[in-house]
């Protein structure tokens, strides 16, 4: 009899699973039917949009340690930070006696010795280091004027870089002048002012020096001519190589000096003056 009954269970269930499916078939094709009609409601209503734009608003807020949004976490107010301290100028550094950085001369230093007395400063070299420079010794003579008018002839001693043109050197410290230590004592010098030299020139032992017009000019008379002309030649002479000189004026030969006919037109030893 049992058998029986499981029979009837069975056979009555059938037909319930057989309804639902023509049910959801039916539905399904309901649905597709008016497919359309379901999409230009929900564009209407705009509720996908609306279903988009809030998934998207949950992707992009970033979640926090506890698991809360940024939307939903307070912000703390920030304190407001003090203001940084003024720091007070630092004074500088007073340097030692023992300090090994280099020091310049100090005033005192600087008005020791004079200026036509000492060898050039040394100059920094594109390293940094101080390169010395070579000088020779040479001679100039200037001349000092006494109370009674006489006109003595005296010889400096000058430190003067090393070139290769020497006597040039030599004639155009000569044109610049007494140094201050020099006038102190009383040299000065004839030639007169502005006189420039324009070129030297070496024919076996006779030294053609070229002077601008300027030297042609002096308010001595002709002490002050020959005298001019002593310190030319003196100076010139001093060097071994140099016997006589030629004074040429302008690139040009002249027979006279000024106005009171000292005679230039041959070369000049110191004998001759």
């Amino acid at each position: 009899m049992a058998p029986k009954k499981k029979r009837k269970k069975s056979s009555s269930g059938s037909p319930g699973c057989l309804i639902l499916l023509v049910g959801l078939v039916i539905l399904a094709i309901v649905f597709l039917i008016k497919l359309p009609d379901i999409k230009g409601i929900l564009e209407k209503t705009r509720f996908l949009d609306l279903v988009r734009e809030k998934s998207a608003k949950q992707d992009e807020e970033p979640v926090s340690a506890t698991g809360m949004t940024s939307t939903t976490l307070k912000k703390a107010p920030e304190k407001e930070s003090p203001a940084p301290a003024e720091k007070e100028p630092i004074p500088p550094a007073k340097m030692s006696k023992d300090s090994k950085s280099p020091a310049g001369p100090s005033a005192e230093d600087q008005g020791k010795g004079e200026p036509g007395d000492r060898n050039p400063p040394d100059q920094p070299s594109a390293s940094g280091t101080t390169v010395e420079l070579a000088t020779r010794q040479s001679s100039l003579f200037f001349v000092r004027i006494g109370e009674d008018g006489q006109i003595s002839r005296h010889e400096v001693k000058r430190r003067i870089p090393v070139s290769d043109s020497p006597l040039t050197d030599a004639i155009g410290a000569l044109l610049a002048g007494p140094s201050e230590g020099e006038i102190r004592s009383g040299l000065v010098s004839l030639i007169p002012r502005g006189t420039k030299l324009l070129g030297v020139a070496m024919r076996g032992n006779t030294a053609f020096i070229d002077l601008s017009e300027a030297f042609m000019y002096n308010h001595y008379g002709t002490e002050g001519f020959i005298a001019q002309l002593r310190q030319i030649v003196f100076t010139a002479t001093s060097f071994s190589s140099v016997q006589d000189v030629q004074i040429i004026i302008e690139g040009q030969k002249k027979d006279y000096l000024g106005g009171e006919g000292v005679y230039i037109g041959k070369p000049l030893s110191r004998a001759s003056l």
